[in-house]
């Protein structure tokens, strides 16, 4: 129950983040008086307070503890959204989404490190590949859902009430089934019984280079693909909002499956850092033709990077507790790798849009994505691998 309240919050902080998306092609964009040069600062906006408070925000967890980390996540998706939905220009809606970006630089240091306070080393592939997925399973919400809500009520408000309204009941259930996992009292109890837990030095290096590859995959995956792909298909390929939307989600819908499996492959066969790997090069190959004029190879892209997600975002997950050693330190490993996701996502959010104008979409996949794939590529495989007897030593 502890897990499935934390998942549940970070859903919704990806949900609140792509609602906006979908919303791009309508009278969204004309009524706040956006342009197609600035609207990326919707996106860019959410994500840029992310990464302002990454390092805050393993302070916050430390001192205040998960469950009211979590609390404060979701009133400040309550808050951001409800003030989003009554926005009247591009300024306020630009201030609501800093709000609600509260929201996604919190949850992506205390979700995981949560996560990790309550499952053993041995499970930590298997709990993170299934934690991994609370941002493509958000994606596919936003992406389904708001394209419904809008042609229900008949304005791109009444998603954000939505956003509004599912951050309430998170908060409820967040207050009603979080406890303290015991672990979080396991130094106390080791201390009283005479025996401290030995403690290992984490190896930031190997971090810092899975923060650095997390921080491309997000300029691509969150800025241009998950800011933009709606827009290009309607664009090029003359979709409706709500097909675009559905296309757009399928990656992600995959990745919910296949999240999980590969969390189990990474625990059996200790191959976190060679996901990461996988991911970024393989994402590099698909991005040559992610955003062409052929439908058919867009079928292929979203079905095919789905396994690049899986596996990227589970091996970074899962690799960070490992590589951080020390339960007590890694809070900072997950704040390190929240500031670079985050930036990540600010910068691809901001740059792609304007770059597309400029450069027309494939071209500015060509000149923009593809190099910033493989420059992660490269830092992941700068990461350190696990030795056995490391493995062994981190696990018990």
């Amino acid at each position: 129950m502890i897990f499935c309240s934390v998942f549940f919050l970070g859903i919704l902080t990806s949900f609140g983040m792509f609602k906006a998306p979908t919303m791009f092609t309508t009278e969204f964009t004309t009524e706040l008086g956006f342009t197609e040069s600035t609207i990326g600062w919707v996106m860019s906006m959410f994500t840029l307070i992310g990464a302002v408070l990454a390092f805050p925000a393993g302070g916050i967890f430390a001192k205040l503890g998960a469950k009211k980390s979590l609390v404060i996540t979701a009133i400040s998706l309550i808050i951001g959204a409800a003030g989003g939905a009554l926005a009247t220009n591009a300024t306020m809606m630009l201030v609501t989404r800093f709000i609600e970006g509260i929201g996604m630089g919190l949850i992506s240091v205390v979700g995981p490190a949560a996560v990790a306070s309550i499952i053993p080393a041995r499970k930590q592939g298997l709990a993170m590949g299934i934690w991994s997925v609370w941002f493509p399973a958000g994606v596919v919400l936003a992406m389904n859902v708001t394209p419904m809500v809008y042609a229900l009520g008949g304005t791109w408000r009444a998603n954000w009430w939505l956003s509004a309204i599912l951050a309430a009941v998170a908060l409820v259930f967040v207050l009603a089934v979080y406890a303290t996992p015991p672990q979080e009292g396991g130094e106390e109890k080791s201390a009283e019984s005479g025996s401290a837990p030995m403690k290992l030095k984490p190896d930031f290096f190997s971090i810092v280079m899975i923060a650095l590859a997390f921080g491309c995959w997000n300029v691509f995956n969150a800025g241009a693909i998950g800011g933009f792909y709606p827009s290009y298909l309607a664009d090029v390929h003359s979709l409706d909002t709500q097909l675009s939307g559905t296309i757009s989600s399928i990656t992600n819908i995959l990745v919910l499956a296949l999240g999980p499996i590969s969390g189990i492959v990474a625990d059996k066969f200790n191959i976190h850092k060679g996901f990461i790997v996988f991911g970024m090069f393989g994402a590099a190959v698909l991005l040559t033709f992610a955003f062409g004029d052929s439908m058919p190879l867009v079928w292929v892209f979203v079905i095919a990077m789905s396994f690049c997600s899986a596996c990227c975002s589970t091996g970074v997950f899962s690799s960070v507790p490992l590589y951080a050693r020390d339960p007590s330190k890694v809070g900072l490993g997950m704040a390190i790798v929240a500031f670079f996701q985050n930036l990540g996502g600010c910068i691809g959010s901001a740059a792609f849009g304007s770059i597309a104008v400029m450069m027309g979409w494939n071209m500015a996949s060509l000149a923009f994505c593809v190099p910033i794939a493989i420059v992660g590529g490269i830092c992941a495989l700068l990461i350190k691998s696990l030795k056995p007897k490391d493995q062994k030593m981190i696990e018990e």
